[in-house]
């Protein structure tokens, strides 16, 4: 049993059925497909915008807006319904029939599943997987299947410098507990954008920071609290 979440922002909503109609659609069905939303967003306030939810879908609502890492942390904070597996995926992206077998079927205990990433080396960090089967940052886009349980942590909230580099917290979050992510590129086959439009994380800044700045802060910030991942 497993369910799959993610989160959205106020001007994606009207063109996200496609999106959640394809993570629906996905055999084995999943238990439920959690939306997570915040009340209220920082980048965006109050949900002011007409959009229809389609059947079956769950919106979870949160009272703290934790960024793009909401599509993973507003599920694990809470954990509505239990299960021992979560996927957790993009708004963007429509995600063929095949898509969450194909990482269940990759999952072993004790280890997440990613059906795309990188080596924190190609981000001039240490300490990185020499093992092409792994890879330490976990991309969103693609799907990552955890244990909930593995990312119900006390400090899990991004700080304001690493809130839009959720894949680097996220992945960071894991590596801190000795939880290898393995690499299922079979998962990313058949995948396409939904849409094109100018809120991918890639094309936005925040506080002042390039995107490459961003990633760095996010970084420095997991090295100095847990010491992992330290600059070249």
């Amino acid at each position: 049993m497993y369910a799959i979440s993610l989160t959205s922002i106020p001007p994606r909503l009207p063109r996200i059925g496609p999106v959640l109609e394809s993570l629906l659609a996905q055999r084995p069905a999943p238990v439920a497909v959690y939306l997570c939303l915040p009340k209220v967003w920082e980048r965006f306030g109050q949900l002011d915008v007409q959009w229809d939810v389609p059947r079956d879908i769950v919106i979870h609502s949160a009272n703290v807006d934790f960024g793009p890492a909401q599509k993973a942390i507003g599920f694990c904070r809470s954990q509505p319904i239990k299960v021992k597996k979560l996927i957790y995926c993009d708004d963007d992206w429509i995600y063929p029939p095949g898509w969450a077998e194909a990482l269940l079927n990759a999952s072993t205990a004790g280890e997440a599943v990613a059906a795309s990433g990188y080596s924190v080396g190609r981000l001039m960090r240490c300490g990185g997987t020499k093992n092409p089967d792994f890879v330490d940052i976990a991309q969103g886009f693609g799907g990552v299947s955890i244990d909930p349980a593995w990312l119900n942590l006390p400090d899990i909230a991004p700080p304001p410098e690493a809130r839009l580099s959720d894949d680097i917290w996220l992945s960071g979050q894991l590596a801190r507990q000795g939880i290898s992510v393995r690499f299922c590129p079979e998962a990313r086959s058949g995948l396409r954008p939904a849409f094109e439009d100018a809120h991918g994380l890639q094309d936005i800044t925040g506080a002042g920071q390039t995107r490459a700045e961003a990633n760095r802060a996010a970084l420095d910030t997991l090295t100095a609290r847990y010491g992992i991942w330290p600059a070249m």
